[in-house]
């Protein structure tokens, strides 16, 4: 198959992270395009970039905010000179309206990458994109509550779910010096290391997680809070570094993710929404024991008490109390098992599988 994947870029993101792992997956047994919106020349968008296999061929339509015209028509004849069976979209189903429309001879596909509600921003368009997901495009939710948020909003059945997926991840030549790194946010051999992946964003809601750790400093728990990702400076967020207590450390954006997950000893979020997040797929695919509130599809991918540990609710209290069991209930945990549960069930060739079942289908339900 001809395979043309659509995004916005390869900035450092979840979402951006998914998308090249599959585009380097699926291109080896298929032709792959991987086309992005945004200009990469401008900084942060072309992190993941480098990490593209030769077999993906690279366009990028230089837009300098996102879609706009003159990237509509980019797009459309991209469509047209690669020629593609499958148009595979990551970003808003709007870029797909005119292509479906005009260019016949492809399937079209768009996951949703959150709720569906969190996607669509305009209620007006709402029986817009219905009649697309009806007639034109495929739509795919990546869990069962993004499933749900798309029957609830469209009144449809008809969306697939395919869970997203990742590349097993690989130590850096840096994992000696991160240990000794790690090491040195410790008191003593009992304090427990938990690291955030994340830029801060509302969705991800920071402030809940930098709350609870300063009470778990007041209270004297023998815990550090590592956090790994962008905003934390901004305007918007900078208070929370301001007021951080001294178990608090933000390490800025990091190539080697895989290090600091290894050699930590919790991964922690505390999302308000969600819908399948990456970097909960990259801690269990080294064995680091996950601590979440129930956003999104996170209560798919995590079994309390053994897979993990997940809040009751997003509560203050309910998360607090849900890190002092993971505390008293570290020793005890069977890391090697996240890391089989990994691979069974979220790896990027597992994930890749369900896509190619769901291009290869010649049962068009979404079209009548």
């Amino acid at each position: 198959m001809r395979i043309l994947e659509v995004h916005y870029s390869t900035a450092w993101a979840g979402a951006e992270r998914l998308v090249v792992d599959l585009c380097n997956e699926l291109s080896v047994n298929n032709e792959v395009h991987l086309c992005t919106i945004v200009d990469d020349s401008l900084s942060g968008k072309s992190y993941y970039k480098k990490e593209l296999s030769p077999c993906v061929k690279y366009i990028n339509l230089k837009c300098k905010s996102g879609m706009d015209i003159k990237g509509f028509i980019r797009l459309y004849k991209t469509i047209k000179n690669i020629e593609p069976d499958i148009v595979h979209a990551h970003t808003d189903a709007i870029n797909l309206w005119g292509p479906s429309l005009l260019y016949k001879r492809a399937k079209f596909f768009h996951t949703i990458h959150s709720l569906a509600q969190k996607r669509q921003y305009r209620s007006w368009l709402t029986p817009i994109y219905r009649y697309f997901y009806e007639r034109h495009i495929h739509a795919v939710t990546i869990s069962e509550q993004c499933w749900q948020s798309y029957v609830d909003l469209y009144g449809m059945t008809n969306a697939l779910r395919i869970e997203n997926g990742r590349s097993t991840m690989i130590p850096s030549t840096e994992l000696q010096s991160v240990e000794i790194e790690i090491q040195g946010y410790r008191k003593d051999d009992g304090t427990r290391i938990f690291i955030h992946v994340a830029r801060c964003s509302e969705a991800k809601n920071e402030p809940l997680l930098f709350k609870t750790f300063s009470r778990l400093y007041r209270e004297n728990k023998n815990c550090t809070l590592l956090i790994i990702g962008a905003n934390y400076d901004s305007p918007k967020y900078k208070y929370l570094l301001e007021e951080a207590t001294p178990n608090i450390h933000w390490l800025g954006l990091k190539n080697n993710v895989c290090d600091y997950l290894m050699k930590s000893d919790f991964f922690i979020l505390s999302s308000e929404w969600e819908g399948l997040p990456i970097s909960l797929l990259e801690a269990l695919s080294v064995g680091t024991i996950p601590i979440c509130t129930p956003a999104g599809g996170i209560p798919d991918v995590i079994k309390d008490r053994t897979i993990g540990f997940l809040s009751p609710s997003m509560d203050e209290e309910d998360f607090y109390r849900t890190i002092i069991d993971a505390l008293q209930g570290f020793e005890s945990f069977n890391k090697e098992k996240l890391i089989e549960y990994f691979q069974n069930n979220y790896s990027m060739k597992h994930c890749s599988n369900q896509y190619i079942q769901a291009f290869q289908s010649n049962n068009d339900k979404n079209k009548k």
